[in-house]
């Protein structure tokens, strides 16, 4: 009797006849959800219920498995996926008949899968035992995929992928010429049938590895040990050469082919190659023709061109300048409109003014397209450190604005759910995915940028200090800007541990540059107390996470500015020694000052300064009563011994080989320093260092200059030194003023005392100013303004020594 309802059948237990591969012990506590055994349920009739179903081949269904299984790094299945993915690759290859392209597609994807592994580090650990030997393995599946690819025409498309798999698996193995060469190959074998997107992939692999390191010698891993880093670039190394004429051929495809948004590309590449060689002459024309293929357009008073033959010809004029050497009280008041300006707040600014610096119609198109966001955020990044660097702080700040203006708009680059790719389109041809700067590190980046291109210390609540303590804050919590959760990092399913150690060694080492700028800003504005305990949380920090090597010399010389602020000599010289011969300075006098950087040049100049100030302030008794006299040979103060101005060369010529600000017009002061009898020289010498201080925005190194430039008026224009000196007083009274906040507070908290000597602002320096105001005072019988300039005096140096006592006491 027939039922009408039959019951479906059991499921059929596995025979013999299917594929099995033993599992190991070691694969159990991964393998729950797969069997060993690939089960292939034999051929059936269709049923009434699935008409026209077929089974999918057994090499189909492997070879779609690994796409299946794909997770990123930061899901917990993420070994999981990549231990099934492989043993499905290795299973299909197991397979007795494969067709070739079948079988290429399968060393190929086994290929790409194990690199994954190796580069999430898996392989370096036991509890991984499934990796044992994968090195070996995805080398021959390379070389197998190839000799298949090789043979059959029809699979070129998957010789040249696996090319490119090829070259970078050398790469990561730090073969580099092996690598190179199989790059240069390939470009060299592609013909005009060729895609256009192969072709601008291969070209950028080679670009990639011109101008990086090899993964296994990169400082991502976090050891901090590693011999084969340079830390101090040559400034036009042959690989910056190749990438130039790398770019230069891969421009020349993309016009021939008419794809403008990879021209766009080409543009920041080659700005990004010319500012990490240090090829600063190069650089302005690049950075010009970038903003103008991304529609930014900038109207700066003092081009790059002219800033930099300035400082070409700037030791040249120096040596002539014979009639306008004196420092008119214009170009003093000049300066300082230029500083005050430079610290209006953004938010201040008329928005007018902003929107010109940026036609309309460019900035909606960088919202509407991802690349142009990417790549308009990278250009104005650049733009800035190359101005910041030249020290032209006008031409800086509109870029400024202009970056702060694209991240604020909510731009995909910044967007917290981007996982930092965007598709370079090639109409009609398919796009490239093309992965750029993750935006957490953009967006922790723009506040580091910020904080290094605003110089100026003085004020109540500095640009420079806002800006280092917000970007600290995002660095520790990774809150969104409305204090939700915890920010989430997104990244390609694609990507490896590799590349989530990257982004949090970016973030981490930005916060270490965030700490010294604090550091840095709390020496300037004497908070020496927050100086000491920044500089100990950024050692702690870099010892934490093992790069402190890396930050020695410049944690070192904080610490040798901060003892030379407090008064304590013998440590701020030992200090300045130490950081110099950490960042590679030779001993005083040698020829070559390449081999150290912009560390080495500060720590000299630091330790120049501090010995002439030693020496004067010894032989001040017998030298200031009388004014200097006036001689056409070149002689140095007499007060000065050989050591000093062998020390004091060596800083100059440091100081005038590197064009990064502020080191230019330190070079200049020096040079004024060592020739106090030549007046005119001297005079000119400081006239150009305070031009150069008022175009960088540096405050506190234009006090500096004010100081010494008003001790040069003392005996010749009275009244012209009491008017820079007032400049110089009045900048020294803001390195340092507090924010404004309640009587009651400063009471109940019993701190009137040290609010009173935090907000002394530069107490040395004012003390220094009013020495000076009292004796022009004396001399032109003033007793009343002697009387108030001894008690302001009395103040200043009671706080001076305030600060002395406590570093003894620390």
């Amino acid at each position: 009797m027939d039922d009408g309802n039959p019951r479906p059948q059991k499921r059929l237990r596995t025979g013999t006849n299917f594929v099995e591969t033993p599992t190991t012990a070691s694969d159990s506590h991964l393998l729950s959800a797969l069997s060993p055994s690939i089960l292939v349920p034999p051929p059936e009739p269709p049923s009434p219920t699935s008409p026209g179903l077929k089974p999918l081949p057994p090499q189909v269904l492997l070879l779609a498995l690994p796409a299946l299984l794909l997770h990123p790094p930061t899901h917990e299945k993420y070994a999981l996926s990549l231990f099934l993915s492989l043993r499905a690759l290795r299973l299909c290859l197991q397979l007795p008949v494969l067709a070739p392209e079948v079988e290429c597609y399968a060393w190929t994807a086994l290929a790409e899968v194990g690199m994954r592994v190796i580069k999430s580090g898996f392989c370096t650990t036991s509890e991984y035992s499934w990796t044992i030997g994968l090195e070996k393995e995805v080398e021959k599946a390379l070389g197998k995929g190839l000799l298949i690819a090789q043979k059959h025409p029809v699979l070129r498309h998957l010789r040249h992928h696996l090319s490119l798999l090829n070259s970078h698996f050398a790469f990561y193995r730090s073969n580099t010429r092996f690598a190179r060469a199989v790059l240069r190959r390939l470009i060299s074998t592609f013909v005009p049938s060729d895609p256009p997107t192969v072709v601008y992939t291969a070209h950028l692999a080679l670009l990639t590895q011109l101008t990086s390191c090899p993964p296994a010698s990169n400082l991502s891993h976090g050891n901090g040990t590693n011999e084969f880093i340079s830390f101090h670039p040559h400034r036009n190394p042959p690989e910056a050469q190749a990438a130039l004429t790398a770019l230069t051929n891969l421009s020349a495809i993309a016009a021939q082919n008419q794809h403008f948004s990879m021209l766009k590309l080409v543009a920041v590449l080659r700005l990004r190659v010319l500012v990490a060689a240090e090829m600063w002459d190069m650089v302005g024309d690049a950075l010009q023709g970038a903003e103008k293929l991304l529609s930014l357009a900038f109207h700066d008073s003092n081009g790059a061109k002219e800033g930099g033959q300035e400082r070409e010809v700037k030791r040249e004029g120096s040596e002539f300048l014979t009639r306008s050497y004196s420092i008119t009280a214009q170009e003093v008041h000049d300066s300082a409109a230029t500083q005050s300006r430079s610290q209006t707040p953004l938010e201040m600014e008329p928005d007018g003014e902003v929107r010109t610096e940026q036609p309309p119609a460019g900035a909606k198109d960088t919202r509407e397209d991802p690349l142009t966001a990417a790549l308009s955020v990278h250009t104005l990044m650049l733009g800035i450190i190359y101005h910041t660097h030249g020290g032209c702080a006008r031409a800086a700040e509109p870029r400024l604005a202009a970056l702060h203006s694209l991240m604020d708009s909510g731009a995909q680059v910044g967007g917290v759910n981007s996982d930092g790719l965007v598709e370079v389109p090639l109409s009609p041809h398919p796009p490239i995915h093309l992965r750029v700067s993750h935006p957490r590190v953009i967006f922790l980046l723009t506040f580091l940028i910020s904080a290094v291109a605003k110089r100026d210390p003085v004020g109540r609540r500095p640009k420079k200090k806002a800006f280092t303590e917000s970007g600290i804050i995002n660095c520790r919590e990774g809150y969104d800007e409305d204090g939700g959760g915890a920010v989430e990092i997104n990244v390609p399913p694609w990507s490896s541990h590799d590349d989530m150690e990257n982004i949090d060694q970016s973030t981490l080492r930005i916060e270490a540059d965030l700490l010294c700028e604090l550091a840095a800003v709390s020496i300037q504005r004497c908070d020496f107390a927050a100086a000491g305990k920044h500089l100990d949380t950024v050692v702690a920090h870099t010892r934490t996470h093992g790069f402190f090597s890396e930050y020695a010399s410049r944690i070192t010389l904080h610490y040798a500015h901060l003892a030379h602020a407090i008064g304590d000599t013998d440590r701020a010289g030992t200090c300045y020694r130490v950081a110099a011969y950490l960042d590679g300075a030779g001993p005083v006098g040698a020829s070559n000052t390449s081999t150290s950087g912009f560390v080495a040049a500060a720590a000299r100049a630091g330790e120049a300064l501090l010995r002439i100030g030693l020496a004067a302030k010894q032989a001040a008794p017998n030298t200031t009563s009388d004014p200097p006299s006036v001689t056409d040979e070149e002689s140095h103060a007499l007060y000065l011994d050989e050591s000093t101005v062998a020390l004091a060369e060596d800083a100059i010529a440091r100081c005038s080989a590197c064009a990064s600000a502020p080191l230019p017009a330190l070079a200049e002061l020096l040079s004024a320093a060592l020739s106090p009898s030549q007046i005119i020289r001297s005079k000119s010498l400081l006239k150009h260092a305070l031009a150069l201080s008022g175009s960088a925005g540096d405050n506190h190194m234009r006090a500096l200059v004010l100081a010494v430039v008003g001790a040069q008026y003392i005996h010749t224009a009275p009244e012209h030194a009491m008017e820079v000196l007032a400049v110089c007083e009045t900048l020294g009274a803001g390195m340092g003023a507090s924010e404004k906040k309640p009587v009651s507070a400063d009471l109940e908290s019993g701190t009137g005392k040290g609010a009173s000597v935090c907000g002394m602002g530069n107490a040395a320096l004012r003390l220094w100013v009013g020495e000076r105001f009292l004796e022009l005072f004396k001399r032109a019988g003033k007793e009343k303004r002697v009387q108030k300039q001894e008690d302001f005096n009395a103040l200043y140096r009671s706080a001076v020594d305030a600060v002395r006592m406590v570093a003894e006491v620390s």
